[in-house]
């Protein structure tokens, strides 16, 4: 029986919640229970390169600022901490923020699988939101709040740039700029919306015009604002260290490499086509940059990490780039 786009929908949100409400309420987290409370989190989410991911913690501060204004018993969540210290107000603000992302995120997942250029049938395409979900689900004993909008915003990128190889409209690109400016604003890995841009638009024009004009005005934005912000914040270091050493002696630190190992074998397993293959390893070359910070700074345990590789590369498997492009 074939799955109506509502029922798809009504599927891939609910799992999304169930996903996100087992994770947070079933499992206690050591990860980071250090910034549960208020003045801890303002504490590291002011310093470092957290400073410059503003967008989604005012989002988690305006859900604190209305939590308390409710009065609400927390002691029917039945929540234990490992830290005494830590504010189940907090934590509840951290769920409803990433939950509601996560939500978001599969709703796009589900419109961009039933455009004309992805290659599946139904089936398929559940699976793949399924597992999605369940891999952004288990990524987050790293809370915070930045990293499932993160995903929201690279695939309501992606699904413009479909909509911009489909018809190469001045409207599709302006909305794509836009989105990745308020992207940046949220987080510094919305350089990978233009690493998915060039592999499309190369894939499709090759090193012309139509790829390279576009490629300079959505490189021009992410540089304009990501230097704007540091510039208005006066500080151009984050003093967030070299992990380099601890990342490949640290036993831990190898499960990480390995996840993203094992699920770029398994997007390149999935990938429909030869040229779907070419895209997924052309996608990770000119993410390089960003795998090369992860490596420098990141801690590589953290699978959250690779996620926005990840599930990219799931939709450029099934994605068909070869789509006759109407100027407008």
């Amino acid at each position: 029986m074939k799955l109506n786009l509502f029922s798809k929908l009504v599927f891939a949100t609910l799992l999304a919640f169930l996903v996100n409400s087992f994770v947070y309420f079933s499992f206690g987290n050591i990860y980071s229970s250090k910034i549960l409370n208020y003045p801890d989190f303002q504490d590291q989410f002011q310093s470092g390169i957290y400073q410059y991911r503003k967008l989604s913690g005012y989002f988690l501060i305006g859900i604190y600022d209305f939590l308390s204004l409710l009065n609400i018993d927390y002691q029917i969540f039945k929540l234990k901490f490992f830290n005494p210290e830590s504010d189940p107000k907090m934590y509840l603000s951290f769920y409803i923020l990433n939950t509601f992302f996560l939500m978001l995120t599969t709703v796009l997942m589900v419109f961009i699988t039933e455009m004309k250029s992805f290659i599946a049938n139904s089936s398929e395409k559940i699976l793949l939101i399924a597992i999605s979900i369940f891999t952004i689900g288990i990524s987050q004993f790293v809370l915070v709040p930045y990293d499932v909008s993160s995903y929201f915003f690279i695939l309501v990128f992606f699904w413009f740039l479909l909509k911009y190889l489909e018809q190469t409209s001045v409207k599709n690109l302006i909305i794509m700029v836009a989105i990745l400016g308020i992207s940046t604003f949220n987080r510094e890995s919305s350089a990978l919306s233009i690493s998915l841009a060039a592999t499309l638009l190369y894939a499709k024009c090759g090193i012309k015009k139509e790829s390279i004009v576009p490629l300079g005005i959505l490189t021009a934005t992410f540089i304009g604002v990501y230097i704007s912000m540091r510039l208005l914040s006066n500080i151009f270091t984050t003093n967030d260290g070299n992990l380099l050493v601890e990342n490949f002696t640290q036993p831990k630190n190898w499960l990480g490499i390995l996840f993203w190992i094992v699920f770029f074998m398994f997007t390149m397993l999935l990938a429909k086509s030869n040229a779907a293959k070419r895209n997924i390893i052309m996608f990770h070359i000119v993410s390089l940059p960003y795998l090369l910070m992860c490596f420098y700074t990141g801690i590589l345990y953290e699978m959250r990490l690779y996620v926005p590789l990840f599930v990219t590369s799931i939709l450029l498997a099934k994605t068909n780039h070869n789509i006759d492009i109407q100027n407008n």
